[in-house]
This record gives structure tokens, C-alpha cells and sequence, in this order.
């Protein structure tokens, strides 16, 4: 399946009364982790070509940049346990609270107020 294909609704989308928009990244290979899509990405860097580098959000994180959500990965999965690998984040739009996933103990309610800053508005999705 490509990476932007999903099959059927996967319940991150939760709206569409704020735009949705994507940001191409990198996924660094130091973060040595397999990202799932609703993954709350933190911003580390800038590649040569001005792409973002990311890995996830994670509060415990000792670079302060580390704690600090700027956006959410778009694609089904990335594998970046040992290369480096391009993928896409959502910079902007509404998402189900409930579908997404941070690093460490974190939880929504460690985040929501600096995802909301960062034009991520988080809802409360009923099934």
C-alpha cells in the first residue's frame, strides 16, 4: 500500500473546519524507532535543504526542542530504527485526541496546549 493510501477511515482526521497542512520531513535514524501515523512529532533540526528533521514528542526528553510538538506523521508507517527516512506530517488541522501517539508517559494532556499553539486542535471524537 503507498505510504498516503489509507484504507478506510482511520479516526486521526477529526474535522475539516481548519486546513489541513503537510510538511515533508525526516525521521532521523538516531531516533531508532518505527513511527506509526498519529505519532506527535517534535522538530530537531533542519537538513541542508531546509527539510525539518523530527523524531516523537517526548516531555522527558533532555534537549528542549525534544518536548516542543510541531507536528503529527501523516504516512501509515516509517521505519527509521536504522536509516534515516523521508516521510509527511500534518502541520496544521484537527485531530481525534484519542489517535494519537507521544513518547514516553506522555499523554494528550501533556501536550494539548502546545499542539493547539501549533494550529493542531485536538478533539473529542464519539464513536
Amino acid at each position: 500500500m503507498p505510504a498516503y493510501e489509507i484504507d478506510g477511515y482511520d479516526e486521526l482526521i477529526a474535522g475539516m473546519v481548519q486546513p489541513i497542512v503537510t510538511q515533508s520531513i525526516i525521521i532521523n535514524a538516531a531516533a531508532g524507532a518505527l513511527y506509526a501515523r498519529g505519532t506527535v512529532l517534535a522538530r530537531t533540526g533542519f537538513a541542508a535543504d531546509g527539510t525539518w528533521i523530527c523524531k516523537i514528542v517526548d516531555s522527558a526528553a533532555v534537549p528542549a526542542e525534544e518536548k516542543v510538538p510541531v507536528g503529527v506523521l501523516a504516512d501509515q508507517e516509517v521505519d527509521a530504527r536504522t536509516v534515516q527516512q523521508r516521510a509527511t506530517a500534518y502541520v496544521s488541522g484537527e485531530f481525534n485526541r484519542d489517535a494519537l501517539i507521544f513518547g514516553g508517559a506522555d499523554t494528550i494532556a501533556t501536550h494539548e496546549a502546545a499542539l493547539n499553539n501549533a494550529k493542531i486542535y485536538t478533539k473529542r471524537v464519539v464513536k
